[in-house]
């Protein structure tokens, strides 16, 4: 038996204890042994509903007083470039929520940080199964060489233009609003499938301008609701990306998702409607529906919310499977490291660049 990867928590939010936590906690290849927010109360809460044996609330306090081995960090993003720098100078393997800082000089002196310990980052869009059935079908030539990319990606987090003020709409925490949150997915969706982005043209707009605070007082909202972007690759290839948080909110629609590539032999697509499945569709013959591939849909009614949780659940497990294997030492191909989310805040920066500017933006 391998000897278990001991793993902290920084930061236990929804997504960290709905995502991220776990697959950990039902593997026998690791121990999470301690949690660490910003408020005692609320990270001891969190390590007794989990079962972690410790909780902090301060980050060198749990990582001078816990044997680790790697740190997973799901806090906010304003925090992650000192979280990062604090693990990787113990010499733990650093796991890094997106994104992972506000601009690409963090970006860099993170990549600067890691060296000499293994990275990831949580581009969770490549472990969905559907995305990289996808790809799959992209590898083997099904549709040809590319000739276009695009994604749509609509999330619900701002649709309410009634819901209270929130740190995501503080540029301190999401400089680029709507850009910065789900922007890094679709940066890294076009390089996985694309290649190198060279020059971008991109618009974005603030919806609703101001949100009341706890008092009920109007607060600026100071980054950005929607946008939408050009990229040309390096290759030849034009990707079309369009980014927006306010999706009306539905009890089973809280995030839509379609990615389109379009080949010189055939198309194939994907809608997070059917996240089950991809339809190919050959030059001069009728679509067919591919079924992702690893997926048991256990008699999931088809465009459920089972069916969608189930499939969260997949890429759940097969995102920490990839993370415990890279950090035990194993060979992990086409992992996402910190140097890919360096590599995609630079495009995100070019990209508010052009929407601010106009016209095109070179990508460095």
């Amino acid at each position: 038996m391998r000897t278990p990867l001991r793993v902290g928590l920084h930061g236990h939010g929804w997504w960290a204890q709905r995502y991220l936590l776990p697959p950990l906690l039902a593997s026998d290849e690791v121990e999470v042994r301690a949690v660490c927010g910003r408020d005692a109360g609320r990270a001891a809460a969190a390590a007794r509903e989990n079962g972690i044996p410790e909780s902090f609330d301060d980050l060198d306090t749990m990582l001078e007083k816990t044997e680790l081995d790697a740190l997973m960090i799901g806090s906010s993003p304003a925090a992650h470039p000192e979280a990062v720098a604090a693990a990787a100078r113990r010499g733990l393997h650093v796991f890094c929520e997106k994104p992972l800082a506000g601009n690409a000089e963090d970006t860099a002196r993170m990549v600067r940080d890691c060296a000499g310990v293994r990275t990831m980052v949580g581009f969770t869009q490549r472990w969905h199964p559907a995305v990289g059935t996808l790809r799959r079908l992209v590898v083997e030539g099904e549709v040809g060489e590319i000739r276009h990319l695009r994604y749509v990606t609509r999330a619900a987090l701002s649709g309410d233009p009634s819901a209270p003020w929130t740190w995501r709409y503080d540029a301190a925490e999401y400089a680029y609003g709507v850009l910065s949150d789900l922007g890094p997915h679709a940066v890294d969706l076009v390089r996985w499938l694309g290649g190198e982005i060279s020059s971008i043209s991109a618009d974005a707009v603030t919806v609703v301008a101001e949100r009341p605070d706890a008092s009920g007082r109007p607060v600026p909202v100071r980054n950005w609701d929607d946008c939408t972007a050009t990229f040309q690759l390096a290759s030849g290839i034009r990707a079309s990306v369009v980014l927006s948080r306010i999706l009306p909110p539905t009890p089973h629609r809280r995030f839509h998702h379609e990615l389109d590539v379009v080949g010189s032999r055939g198309t194939v697509t994907f809608t997070s409607d059917r996240p089950t499945e991809v339809v190919l569709a050959r030059a001069g013959e009728g679509p067919v529906v591919v079924p992702a591939d690893g997926v048991d849909t256990r008699g999931t009614q088809p465009g459920s919310f089972d069916e969608l949780m189930l499939v969260h659940r997949t890429g759940s497990a097969r995102q920490a499977a990839d993370m415990i294997a890279a950090f035990a030492g194993r060979d992990v191909p086409g992992l996402p490291t910190i140097g890919d989310g360096h590599r995609g805040q630079q495009v995100l920066d070019a990209t508010a660049r052009a929407a601010r500017e106009g016209g095109w933006s070179p990508c460095p």
